[in-house]
């Protein structure tokens, strides 16, 4: 006997029929879906190879997010999109020349951080509170000797040096730590969809001169440039809590960053930079009463086409402006 499923013949026969026709198209097409993003979220892992976070579950929504902006996956994406100022790069010809001019102008000395042989640079640290802290760094001696010429910062090359010495050249994020979810590959990913080169993502290590390993995850901070931050991670998995701890709760203590003021040219230039910096959900992230947050805005005005100025609240309690127009005055 040969069966078949025909039209049906009645009115009462078309109510029972077109529910399962509707069901089995629903469940088929949702399958479907499901099926593609599942495909999708593969191809953006492995073959677009865009930072995705390390539970399936959270890469996923992201994945679904690109692919799907109004879905319900993007809100969730949206909410866990959080970062903080992790730290300020202060580049210099000479690091005790830095160090003197810091110490003399937030009346706290900075701490020698160590150095960093990848780059051919070394450093200094100064604790600026709320989870943040602030980075002399210039070319190492040592390593230019060798060979190794600084390649980050504007430190590469004499003409770039002669534009960004003495001053803040830029800065990096970290993912907040108060938002749930808020990942370093998020952030990352963030800045790559908005357009940003961020290079591969390395681990750093270095040994304090105390002999302490310091560890650290990091977007390239060569394509660092004056608005644009690049993401580091203190929680790299595998490393011991004494190694993840950011500067900002080691080096010396005292000075308090209030705000960071990115200075771009002209109206254009602000509205994308704004714009940068929500996508990766720097601006409009403050004003929660958490401990870790630093307001960073971007304002108008006439000057080179990027400018980071830090204002800075002193042991003292004198407010100093560090950046191309270093300041101080009494609060």
């Amino acid at each position: 006997v040969a069966y078949s499923i025909g039209r049906p013949t009645s009115f009462v026969a078309y109510l029972t029929f077109l529910p399962k026709v509707f069901i089995g198209g629903y469940l088929g097409g949702y399958l479907i879906l499901m099926v593609f993003g599942v495909a999708f979220a593969a191809f953006v892992k492995h073959v677009w190879r865009l930072p995705v976070s390390p539970d399936g579950d959270l890469w996923t929504d992201e994945a679904q997010a690109i692919l799907f902006p109004c879905s319900s996956e993007a809100r969730a994406v949206a909410r866990r999109r959080s970062c903080d100022v992790d730290h300020l790069v202060y580049a210099c010809r000479d690091l005790d020349e830095g160090v003197a001019h810091i110490h003399k102008l937030l009346g706290m000395k900075p701490a020698y951080g160590g150095a960093h042989p990848k780059f051919g640079t070394h450093n200094a640290l100064l604790s600026l509170g709320s989870g943040s802290y602030l980075e002399i760094i210039a070319p190492d001696p040592n390593r230019i000797e060798q060979g190794t010429k600084p390649k980050i910062f504007g430190l590469d090359d004499d003409i770039s040096s002669a534009n960004n010495m003495d001053r803040l050249t830029a800065f990096a994020v970290h993912p907040s730590p108060s938002v749930k979810g808020a990942t370093f590959e998020l952030i990352a990913q963030s800045l790559r969809l908005a357009g940003c080169k961020i290079g591969p993502i390395t681990s750093g290590e270095r040994r304090s001169p105390d002999g302490r390993a310091l560890r650290w995850r990091f977007t390239s901070p060569y394509f660092a440039r004056g608005a644009q931050p690049f993401v580091v991670d203190w929680g790299l998995a595998g490393s011991s809590a004494e190694a993840r701890r950011s500067p900002a709760f080691t080096a010396p203590k005292g000075c308090k960053l209030t705000r960071l003021i990115c200075y771009c040219r002209d109206e254009e230039t602000r509205a994308g930079v704004e714009e940068l910096h929500r996508r990766i959900g720097l601006v409009g992230n403050n004003g929660d009463g958490s401990a870790y947050r630093v307001p960073v805005v971007v304002e108008k005005d006439d000057g080179p086409a990027y400018d980071l100025v830090a204002e800075i609240i002193t042991p003292k309690g004198q407010k100093v402006c560090l950046g191309r127009r270093s300041t101080a005055q009494h609060e």
